[in-house]
């Protein structure tokens, strides 16, 4: 079966993106990041899913993955 890659989901403003990502450190709850990039067949990536390990001045760290914030199209938490 072909991949037909995933579907673009709701581009968020700024200030729902911060606060999902302080209430996900804060409750140590996981999240589902999608990343402003598509592959060549013009598909969005998978989600990156899993608990803030770190944070800093130009992003989170999920599983040892920076992400940067700016990278951020949608983010939810993860259930």
């Amino acid at each position: 079966m072909p991949h037909r890659g995933l579907h673009q989901k709701n581009r968020m403003r700024t200030t729902e993106i911060y606060y999902i990502l302080h209430e996900a450190i804060q409750t140590h709850r996981e999240v589902a990041i999608q990343i402003e990039a598509v592959d060549g067949d013009g598909f969005y990536q998978e989600d990156i899913i899993g608990s803030i390990k770190k944070s800093d001045s130009l992003g989170v760290y999920i599983k040892n993955q920076n992400v940067h914030y700016d990278e951020i199209r949608n983010i939810e938490f993860y259930t």
